[in-house]
């Protein structure tokens, strides 16, 4: 077969240009993104009820809901909350499961439980939660213009931005909606005896497109229709309520309208400014790089036509952050590229290093094309994949060409020399590359989050693998028929070559000398050895774990940007949740230089937050480490009494979103009592917990209004009437509904009393209007203050509080559990379940799953191996290179007090396991080649194959090091702008990985050398 190609060179040299040509376009055209598109299957449900309590929501509610959900297949975890407005679900199914499929069987289920809930229920809303539509551009707008101007403005730029055809849609943060007040004295309506549902019947009978049918004669068919919508406000004011003769009695002739914005719920600024907000997210599958630059080139063409008070300003640009990584993680593959040619060209000569290096960008485009038409977008997981291949892509091109180097520095013909390595190393580089595939095969099936995440690895590892394969077996061979050039020419370093081959170790070269001098030492008492080496690397892994530095689940990246959260109770009004806010926003700035923009919400948000800020900084390249930042912020804002404060930096990566969650489940009484005993555990001075919180809610209360039913029917009016007359004094009754010629949304239309008449006062004063004249509210509802409940927290069936802190830096999670454990374990209330999440859970099922696919790798390989050596011991001697490099990893970070990092440190020792058996795969080639021809000196076989491998494992390893040089220095060369810079935020995401590969592979390999061959030489001396 190579015969053939070699001979029909010049097609393979069109595919490989053909390769190189679709592979460029291919990798331009790929979309970027900055974290790997995760789909995970999470259904919300929200079912409403206005005005229900949250303990009858609990009851009437989630209970008959939650009863319904938990049979649905799948489901792994079900959270449910009961709040004042209704029952929210949130349904988490595993990654297996199809999106589609489990919407439809939640759909399904709600379907059947309708008939068991209030009639006064709303219908389900069920949305499906995608991670990956989160904003990823926000459009600010700061002006000094009047509301309704920037409202407009807003509205337009929205339509306008989602027409571009990669986006999504278009959320507007900070702008009010459009309501109708129809403003009504309680005199008029005790005066006209007027029920809100008049006004709400005459509004809905007035406001039809009524399509009265056609008309057919001689001449033609014609529709009619009755056209009765409401275009404008005075439309609405000439809604006749009552006639009596002539007399009509309209809107206009009881109450004023205006058209106006509902009441503030919060404010957005930006800087400081009062602004509006555009939130934009991408569709699926679209370059995120494309997307914003379509949006601010539409932004530009629009300012224009803005006001020239109005300015612009972009927030949250993830294409800043991808463009970045991109440009890091491309720089760190040139630079990969270039040290590997130069190691190459010293050690192998120019033609030969140029032959190898062709690997490299050849087994990229084969695997890029591959992940093109597979769907998968260039994110960071990609491409630090194609760095920590790098390396690893040249070792079967290094054995190819380092063999037919061999053949023709001792006189053979190149094309002859290039056709008889590929004949003699076939099998040993198609084992190396099927252990190398066999260790990542079992990371496909990683489950949850953190595999979806990861996956991407061992998918692009794989393909690329595949390439460099084919690329040593197809193209080097071929190329090298027709470039080949033996390294080196001269008769001293040609004498020193042949001596290799033939085994006259005096006259080869020093380091060989030398090397075989500790090799004779080793090998004359090889049993010592081995068990020395054995026990020493053991008990290092031993007192690594015992006394070591500890384990944490994820590596912990610098972030570009801080969030705050400013709690409270939630009865605050908006006016003072936003002052609130102000004053924590002036004392940030006014202490930090380092902020880009800041971005501030007030509002009424989950779990008792008033307001949140989103702090972008500075590039990293100008300002200090975020954690000195932070340290800054949490200084600033310290004092302030009455609120809680969280500053923490943007979550990155897989892990949870505070690394420390304890959920704990039990009656009601208990779970309070237990909640402060581990809140009182946590709040002690120096404990390493920091944002700590809870999610009970804050101590209010509310009025309770309690009506006297027997009186209310004797008088002839309904609950529902009574609840109608308090409305109008709180946030009004909806009447109706209308859409004006100006705007596509439709506008409620709103009955309510004066702004002086919106307090308790008034309800003592309100006369109810019935059937039999005006009656006084008092004598009919009557009101107290009551405890307030916003809102019941459950999980999978069980009323649970969760509490959830951030470890303070120099802290691990995994310590800072024990810690609590430990301080819980004498006097726990057995009737509280506790169940610690977070990070914890998620590090024991990496760990878990992670230790199973090491063992599936280790039987993979072991199958690979048998097939090729078809020799048991031969096998088990090729294996003991994965307990060298396992152990050495431990040896080398106990050494340097390395904390071992459960994701990257684990799929790098099951990488390097992969790695490293290349090197005794060529080392027992070698001796079966030996023996053949020296078969009763055992000794001299095994030293001469240790010999003439030893260039070509130290060129394999020293490449795949060079590879992960960028990652483990953190340092990065921008060859386009001809910069330097160090330990940018996405390297920080691969050391960890990097440093276990680099430092089991180094260390491992220069015990394999000796180990190996103390292992052979073992086994014939126990056959003689």
């Amino acid at each position: 077969m190579q015969s053939l190609l070699i001979e029909r060179n010049r097609a393979v040299v069109l595919l490989l240009i053909v390769i190189f040509i679709f592979g460029s376009y291919v990798y331009v055209k790929m979309p970027r993104e900055s974290n790997p598109d995760i789909q995970i299957p999470i259904i919300s449900v929200f079912v409403g009820l206005p005005g229900i309590s949250a303990q009858d929501s609990e009851k009437l509610l989630v209970l008959p809901i939650e009863n319904e959900l938990r049979s649905i297949e799948g489901v792994r975890e079900l959270r449910a909350f009961a709040t004042n407005d209704g029952a929210h679900m949130i349904l988490e199914f595993g990654t297996e499961y199809d999106n589609k499929e489990v919407f439809d069987n939640v759909r399904s289920k709600l379907s059947n439980i309708k008939s068991k809930l209030p009639v006064e229920a709303e219908s389900a809303i069920i949305n499906e939660i995608n991670l990956s539509l989160f904003p990823i551009l926000n459009v600010g707008l700061i002006g000094n213009l009047p509301e309704r101007a920037l409202t407009e403005i807003a509205r337009k730029l929205k339509k306008e931005i989602e027409s571009l055809p990669n986006v999504l849609k278009v959320e507007v943060a900070g702008m009010r909606k459009e309501t109708v007040e129809v403003i009504i004295e309680p005199t008029v309506l005790t005066k006209y005896n007027i029920q809100s549902n008049e006004i709400f019947q005459a509004i809905s009978s007035n406001n039809r497109l009524v399509g009265a049918g056609s008309l057919e004669n001689d001449t033609g068919k014609y529709s009619i229709k009755i056209s009765g919508l409401l275009k404008d406000i005075e439309d609405i004011m000439n809604i006749p309520i009552r006639s009596q003769g002539n007399a009509v009695l309209r809107i206009k002739d009881i109450a004023k309208v205006y058209p106006r914005f509902e009441d503030h719920q919060g404010f957005a600024r930006i800087n400081g400014l009062p602004s509006v907000v555009l939130e934009i997210s991408k569709r699926n599958g679209k370059n995120i790089i494309d997307t914003v630059n379509q949006v601010k080139y539409l932004m530009d063409k629009a300012k224009d036509q803005l006001p020239e008070n109005l300015k612009v300003v972009y927030l949250n640009d993830q294409s800043k952050n991808v463009r970045d990584v991109l440009d890091d993680l491309e720089n760190g593959i040139i630079f990969a590229v270039l040290l590997i040619l130069i190691i190459m060209m010293l050690s192998m000569g120019t033609r030969i290093a140029i032959l190898v290096a062709l690997s490299i960008p050849g087994s990229f485009f084969i695997g890029i094309i591959a992940l093109y038409f597979m769907g998968i977008t260039l994110n960071i997981v990609v491409l630090f994949s194609l760095i920590m291949a790098v390396g690893m892509l040249v070792d079967d091109a290094i054995v190819i060409s380092e063999y037919a180097d061999r053949k023709m520095i001792c006189e053979m013909d190149k094309v002859e020399a290039f056709h008889t390595s590929v004949r003699d190393m076939f099998y040993p580089v198609l084992s190396s590359t099927l252990t190398k595939l066999a260790v990542f095969f079992p990371l496909l099936f990683w489950p949850d989050t953190v595999g979806k995440f990861m996956q991407y690895i061992p998918i692009t590892i794989i393909l690329t693998l595949t390439g460099s394969l084919i690329m040593a077996l197809v193209f080097i061979p071929t190329l090298g028929a027709i470039f080949g050039k033996p390294s080196i020419t001269s008769k001293k370093e040609i004498k020193k070559m042949s001596a290799i081959e033939s085994g006259e170790i005096k006259n080869a070269g020093p380091i060989i000398r030398a090397y075989t001098r500790m090799l004779e030492k080793v090998l004359d008492h090889p049993k010592k050895f081995i068990c020395a080496t054995v026990f020493v690397l053991f008990s290092f892994s031993v007192l690594y774990f015992t006394f070591g530095p500890g384990v944490k689940f994820f590596p912990k990246m610098d972030s570009d940007n801080i969030l705050i959260s400013v709690k409270a109770k939630e009865s605050l009004s908006a006016k003072e949740r936003d002052l609130i806010l102000k004053e924590v926003e002036e004392r940030i700035l006014s202490v930090e230089k380092e902020i880009h923009v800041s971005y501030a919400r007030s509002g009424a948000f989950s779990d008792n937050v008033i307001a949140r800020i989103q702090l972008e900084l500075m590039d990293w390249r100008f300002r200090r480490k975020a954690k000195h930042i932070l340290n800054d912020i949490r200084s600033s804002v310290q004092d302030m009494k009455g609120i809680i404060i969280n500053v923490q930096e943007e979550k990155l990566g897989p892990s949870a979103d505070k690394p420390i969650q304890i959920n704990l489940s039990g009656s009601a009484y208990n779970l309070n009592l237990a909640a402060e005993k581990i809140l009182k555990i946590m709040d002690q001075p120096s404990s390493g917990f920091i944002n700590i919180q809870d999610s009970r809610s804050a101590p209010e209360i509310e009025w309770n209004m309690s009506v006297d039913k027997s009186k209310a029917t004797s008088s002839g009016v309904s609950v529902a009437t009574i609840g109608d007359f308090i409305k109008m004094v709180t946030n009004g009754v909806l009447i109706g509904k209308y859409r004006p010629n100006n705007t596509d949304e439709e506008i409620d239309i709103v009955l309510r009393f004066p702004r002086r008449d919106r307090n308790m006062k008034t309800i003592d004063n309100l006369f109810i209007n019935t059937v039999n004249g005006p009656h006084p509210m008092s004598n009919i509802v009557k009101y107290a203050p009551e405890k307030k409940v916003n809102k019941l927290n459950r999980i999978d069936g069980l009323r649970t509080v969760t509490i959830s802190a951030d470890v303070d830096t120099g802290y691990l999670v995994n310590e800072r559990v024990k810690f609590i454990q430990n301080s819980i374990a004498q006097d726990w209330d057995k009737g509280v379940k506790i169940d610690f999440k977070g990070d914890k859970e998620d590090q024991q099922k990496s760990g878990t799953f992670l230790l199973k696919a090491f063992i599936l790798a280790i039987t993979l390989m072991i199958l690979v191996l048998v097939t090729q050596f078809n020799n048991v011991y031969h096998t088990f001697i090729v294996m003991t290179a994965v307990f060298l490099s396992t152990t050495c990893v431990f040896f080398v970070f106990f050494l340097i007090q390395q904390v071992f990092v459960v994701v990257m440190c684990g799929v790098g020792i099951i990488a390097l396991a992969g790695i490293i058996v290349n090197n005794n795969i060529l080392l027992l080639d070698a001796f079966h080649h030996q023996i053949k021809v020296h078969k009763n000196d055992t000794k001299r076989c095994v030293i001469n194959a240790a010999i003439s491998r030893v260039r070509p494992i130290l060129l394999t390893v020293a490449t795949t090091v060079l590879g992960l040089i960028p990652m483990i220095t953190r340092l990065n060369i921008n060859f386009f702008m001809l910069q330097i810079t160090y330990d940018s935020p996405s390297s920080q995401w691969w050391v960890d990985i990097s440093t276990t590969i680099a430092s089991g592979i180094l260390a491992a390999t220069v015990l394999t050398l000796f180990f190996t061959p103390a292992l052979l030489v073992i086994q014939r001396h126990e056959k003689t």
